[in-house]
Order: structure tokens, then sequence, then C-alpha cells
């Protein structure tokens, strides 16, 4: 259990029972002695102090002098239950009750002992003769309405929590409770009411502030949303949850300015490891814009002078910039101009290594640019001049390693920023750098981690043949180029399958679903692992099995798997087409972007449902037909201008579009916005795949008929696609929703441009 955890839990512990210990009342029951009451003061005083031993040992003694005394039975249950021993508590609540049953507060707290059990049929029972008995227990109505949100039964918690804050006003976690519920309500303007409520009481409440920035970011106010999640992180830094919450905020914005402050905050979030980079880029290239030295720099990508003096001056205008130092070393950076300020940078930079410069910042910024230039597979531009000069650089290391001479760091550093270093003739004669400095960095990732992903090869399991033809050219680029290559991704806290899909965004209707305590889940064409880890993450006591074609995407997955401590995960290498030999069900498949790369789509879709258990889930990604128009002409583009798919082929054909994008081609245009054209596995996975089909949405619809799948709904990137969807179409039943989508997507086509994403199911026996 983690830190914050056990500080949630201890918060419904002390809401729960310790501020419902207040004295029974003896109304119509004899005075207890004076010995008694002088006794039962001392038992507060350790039970107040948090001596929970001594305090039990004086009740224990009154029990024994008086087996009856209701108080002491009372005061013993509560402690109890604060000590972990349940059995015990409902012992002494019980028998308390038997002597005085109109103990509200008693009634109150077996039910709080009655739930810690999760018998919540009791608990209910208990609270509601709590209320019954004293019409003004704000605590009782309190622990009922989070009894019945907690079971689903929204409206009638809703009513609870808004008796408790008539009765209590000032309770602040009463109102944030009423906007959880009308958050699963969808009902976010008034959830939105109620945390601003809960924070004019509690304005330094992380959490509250937390879910008044998810609330603004349901109505699309990020701007706003940014102010409470910037709070949040600020008053506790410590907590995970409020960054991955100020993280979703920022990775749908872009910023008109920027400051110390957000640079800093958004440093911090690309070094937390459970938090994917790829959706910060985007908002970091975005806030750099506005620093103007990095403006100016932009503006003039192509035109940076190689004079000493002025390449000086932009080098360190890059190097002082620690976000976009950081940024370099974590993703491949989606962005036309960075792209040629450091297509022009790195030719400088070798340009004057062959002439024999060095500048101080050099070596901190190659290493940079090398994992950089590896992460997203060289896919930056080379001139003749270049390519001579770096020949040239080769051999002179070569030489001076056959001379047994010291080589400097930054010129091995430098020919990583051309091509991996696990290539070169003389790696093995690379001192490996000492740990921790910049060009460690470069040695790991291009020479240590390839070495251990060849090891690691050969302890996947392969379990089925692969002699489809399509398969085998599938598999055949995927091995050349494993994607995508990433350094680290989302690793989100693990909830049931019910809480990720009935909880908004989703909100899902799975009122007949029965969930698995411990759900098998299969993930069919897993890539370099991403997918994998975080449907490992995401659902709580899973184990998942994935499956790739690729050996090369296997072993990365695995390497990121172990260097995660992932324990839930295990790979093997097959063909969706013959899973069946899996000889295995599963409760939940996941398969996102294969089946439109397969000759059959649908009969790969069929081996995947007939793995599935009945009443199980499925998870779907296919490409759309509407939201791809620029892949389609770049793939057009590409076939009359004869380009291979060799990296020198990707990088020739890139260049084209770029060109054709900057003399006004739109579709080419829209191409160049995409994330993927600019990394080599990516743009070929992109534009150049070996097979592709796209979809439409009555192709899915038909499909889900053909192999008996119910419809479930989309999970779309950003929540307020649902949300306007579901705005336009309140109370839509099920089988009217794909009509319903395939009218939105006409109207907003961009809708699944990435592609369609959707959850079905496999109907129960």
């Amino acid at each position: 259990m983690n830190r914050s955890e056990r500080r949630r839990n201890a918060k419904k512990s002390k809401l729960g029972s310790l501020k419902s210990s207040a004295r029974p009342l003896r109304a119509s029951l004899p005075a207890p002695s004076a010995e008694i009451q002088q006794l039962l003061g001392v038992g507060k005083q350790h039970h107040s102090s948090g001596d929970l031993s001594k305090a039990l040992e004086v009740y224990a003694h009154i029990l024994s002098v008086e087996p009856k005394e209701p108080t002491a039975l009372y005061l013993a249950g509560v402690a109890f239950h604060q000590a972990g021993q349940h059995a015990k508590a409902i012992e002494c609540l019980q028998n308390s009750l038997s002597i005085f049953p109109h103990n509200p507060e008693a009634n109150n707290n077996l039910g709080v002992v009655f739930n810690a059990t999760g018998d919540t049929a009791a608990a209910e029972k208990c609270y509601r003769r709590a209320v019954a008995l004293k019409p003004d227990y704000a605590a009782a109505y309190k622990n009922l309405g989070a009894l019945l949100a907690s079971g689903n039964k929204l409206d009638a918690g809703l009513e609870c929590y808004r008796k408790t804050v008539s009765l209590a006003p000032d309770f602040a976690e009463g109102h944030k409770a009423i906007g959880d519920i009308l958050t699963k309500q969808q009902r976010y303007n008034e959830a939105l009411e109620s945390y601003l409520k809960a924070l004019a009481i509690n304005p330094m409440d992380a959490d509250i502030l937390t879910s008044t920035g998810m609330a603004l970011q349901y109505l699309s106010r990020h701007h706003e949303a940014l102010k409470f999640h910037s709070q949040a992180v600020n008053f506790q830094p410590e907590e995970d949850r409020h960054w991955t919450a100020f993280s979703d905020c920022v990775s749908h914005m872009s910023f008109a300015s920027t400051d110390d402050n957000l640079e800093h905050s958004l440093l911090v979030l690309l070094d937390k490891n459970d938090i994917s980079p790829a959706s910060l880029m985007f908002p970091i290239i975005s806030a750099l814009r506005h620093r103007d030295e990095f403006a100016r720099l932009l503006d003039a990508s192509n035109r940076i002078p190689a004079d000493a003096s002025s390449f000086r001056d932009a080098m360190t205008v890059l190097t002082q910039s620690p976000l976009f130092m950081r940024l370099l070393s974590k993703v491949p950076i989606a962005d036309l101009r960075v792209e040629r300020l450091l297509t022009n940078v790195r030719r400088n930079l070798l340009a004057h290594a062959c002439s024999g410069e060095k500048y101080d910042a050099e070596v901190r910024f190659i290493s940079a640019l090398a994992q950089q230039c590896f992460i997203n597979e060289y896919a930056y531009a080379e001139d003749p001049q270049e390519q001579e000069n770096l020949e040239n650089l080769k051999r002179q290391i070569g030489a001076l390693f056959e001379q047994r001479k010291t080589i400097a760091e930054y010129l091995w550093a430098l020919v990583a920023c051309y091509e991996p270093l696990n290539t070169v003739a003389w790696k093995d004669q690379i001192t490996r750098p000492e740990s921790d400095t910049d060009v460690s960095h470069v040695y790991r990732l291009q020479i240590t981690e390839p070495e251990i992903e060849k090891e690691l090869r050969k302890s996947i399991l392969q379990i089925t043949d692969i002699d489809d033809t399509t398969s085998q050219n599938v598999r055949a680029q995927y091995e050349e180029n494993p994607y995508p290559r990433w350094i680290h991704t989302s690793h989100l806290t693990p909830k049931s399958i019910k809480d990720v899909l009935c909880a908004p965004p989703l909100s899902f209707k799975l009122d007949h679903y029965d969930a698995p305590q411990s759900p098998e889940t299969l993930v069919a064409g897993c890539g370099t692992g991403q997918h994998a880890i975080q449907a490992a993450a995401r659902f709580l006591n899973t184990k998942v099995t994935a499956v790739d074609l690729s050996l090369g995407s296997l072993s990365y997955a695995l390497r990121k798997t172990r260097e995660a401590g992932i324990k839930n995960l295990e790979y093997i290498q097959g063909d969706i087409l013959q899973l069946d030999k899996i000889d295995k069900q599963f409760d939940m498949i996941e398969c996102g972007g294969v089946l439109h790369h397969m000759a059959d789509p649908l009969a790969g879709w069929k081996v995947l449902t007939d793995l599935l258990r009945d009443g199980g889930l499925m998870k779907i990604g296919l490409y759309s037909e509407k939201g791809r128009p620029d892949v389609v002409a770049a793939r057009k583009f590409i076939e009359e201008g004869g380009y291979g798919s060799s990296a020198a082929e990707i990088r020739r054909c890139r260049q084209d579009i770029i060109a054709a994008a900057e003399k006004g081609d739109q579709l080419m245009i829209h191409l160049c916005m995409r994330s993927d054209f600019y990394s080599l596995s990516p743009c070929r996975d992109l534009i150049f795949h070996v097979q592709e089909h796209r979809f439409t949405i009555p192709e899915i619809e038909s499909a889900l008929d053909k192999l008996g799948l119910e419809f479930i709904g989309f999970e779309t990137p950003t929540p307020q696609t649902l949300i306007k969807f579901r705005k336009e179409n309140p109370g839509c039943p099920a089988n009217k929703q794909l009509g319903r989508w395939r009218n939105f997507e006409e109207r907003f086509p961009d809708t699944f441009r990435g592609m369609y994403q959707f959850w079905c199911r496999k109907p129960a026996r």
C-alpha cells in the first residue's frame, strides 16, 4: 500500500469511527455508579490520546464488574474497530445495543464496522436506524450516502449527502462528495458548483483542488483548470495523483505564454516515470516558443550561421533551457521547425568537430541530441557533405582506437547523432563512461540496452508458426523497425474493470456485466510493450498475456517491462490467426492498431472472439476511412514517386512531403501535423505499411453483427468528444449509438483521426 492509499484509508477511518465515538444517550437507563463513571473517564482519556490498548484494559475492567454496562460496551466496540479487531467490535456494539437499542451513535458505528468487513447490507440497515433515531445526525447521513454511492445508487447517495450538508454546511468533504456523484452522473456544471463550495470552506485541500480542476477540464476550460491543478501540486507535491491530473490537463493545452513556474512543473512531469512524455511534447514546445531567444532560433532554424560566434550563441540558448534539454532525451519532438533547427545544429556540430573546434556546451548538448536522434531513429535529413564528414570522423575515431589513443567522448557521441553506436565497427573499444554523466546515457541507450534485448530474445516463447504471407511481411517490417521506440509510459493506479469503464469520462453502462475478481487479459499485437504495460497497470488484479509477431518488438517490450518492475505481464511470439493454439480463454482482450494490417481483418477478429469468454469484454482499434485522407494521399504520393521503404528512402520521401506542404498542399500539411511523421518507424507504419485497411462505422456495425458482439462505446483521446456526443444525444439507446456516431463523424471527420477505439462485449450465455 502506498503513502497516498494509507492516507486515504486513514481519512476514511477517521470519518467513519473516530468522530462518532461520542457518549451514548442513557435516557431511561440508570446512571452508572460513581466508581464506573470515574473509570469511564480514565478509559476515555486513554482513548482520546490514542492509547487503545490501555483504553481497552480499562473498558475490560469495567465489564468484568458490570458486564452489561452499555457505555463501556459501546466505547470498547469503537476501540476494537480502530484497532482493526472487527469481530470483537461487532460483538461489543451489538451487546451495547441489546441493552440500549435507541443509541444512534452505536447504530452508526456498528454500520461503520459492518461496512469495513464488506457486509454492506447490514451496514445500510444500521445507518438507516441511526438517522431514524436521530434525524439531525449528519455523520450517519454521510456514511449512508457514501455507502449508497459506492454501490452505484447515485441518486440515493446524493440525497443523503445533500441532507448531510444541510445539517453541517461547513462540511467540506460533504460538498466534495456531492461533486463526485454529480461528476459520475456527467452533470459537470453542478459538480463544479459543489467543488467550489468545498473550496470556500477548505481552500488548501489538494484533493478538492484536483477535483475542481478535473470538472473544469470536462467543461473544456483547461486554462482555468490549470490554476487549480497548480495549487494542488504545490500543496501536495509528493502525491502522484495530483501530478497525473495536472499532466492530463496540460496534455490538451497550447500555451499562449510561459514562465519559470510553468516550465518547472512541466520539467517535473517529464521526470515522472509513470507519466507518458509523448502527451507533454506539444504543450512543452508551445510554451518554449514564448521564450524570445528560443523563438528567434526557431524562426531562423534554416539560417543559423556557421561562424563560431553565432553558433556558440545558439548553443548557449539551447543548453540553458533545462526543459528543452530534458525533452530531447524523452520523446521524439514532432515539430517541423524544431526538426530543422536540430538538423542544422547537428550539421554544424559535425563540421566544427571535423575542423577541430569544440565548445564547452558541446558534450552536454551532443549527448541530448544523440538521444533524440536515436529515439526518432535518425529521421533527420543528411546532405552529401555531411555524409562525407561523418565517414571521415568515423575513420579518424577507428584509427585512434587502433593506435590505443584516448578518444574524446563527444566525438563518438557525435557519431551517435547519426547512427546507433551498437552498429559501428569500433563499439567494443568505447570505454563505458562513468555512471550518470551526459554521455553515459547515450552509451546505455545505444549499446547496453540493445545488448540486453539481444539476450532477452532467447527467452521469449514462440507458440505459433508464422506462415501467412501477409503476417510474414508485417513481421519483417517490425523486425527491421520495432514500433514505437519509447522511454517511459503512463502507469495508472489499477482499478477494477467496472471502476475504469463505468467512471467518467467513459461512463459505460455495464449493468449486467459480471466482473471477474482476477481477470485474464490478452493484448493481441503488443508491439514494443506500451499498450501491454498500460493494460497491466490499468486493471486491478489482472494477469496479462501479450502477443506479437516481431521478436525485435517483444524483446524491447520485455526489457521495458522489467525496468518498470511489472510482474503480471507475460510476452509470447505468435500470429493472431493461429492463437487458437494457446488453448486458453480470456476475460478481456485488447487489440489496437493490428487487425487493419491483416489480409482479412475479420478472420483475425473471429479468432479473438473465440478466445473471449462468454460475457467478456474486448477493446478494438481500427483505422477510420474518414480520419485518414492525408495518409491515403501520402500513400498515393509514395506510389507515384516510386519511393522504397529503406531508411534513406523514408528520409528522402519525408523531405519531399515537407516541400509539398510548404507549397500549400493541405493534405500534406495535415500529415506533417501527425506526431508519427517525425520518427522513422512510426512514419513507416503511418504511410509505408505493407498492408492497411480502413473502416467506416457501418462496416464496424456489420462486423460486430457477424461476430455476435455487442457494442458498448467508443474510447476517445479526449473526454470532451464523449461529453459533446452525449450532450447532443442524451439517453441514446445502445442499438442507436453507432448510427448516431456515424452522423457525428460526418460532421467532425477528425473525431477518429488516430483510429476508432471501442469496447464491445460477447454476450453471456
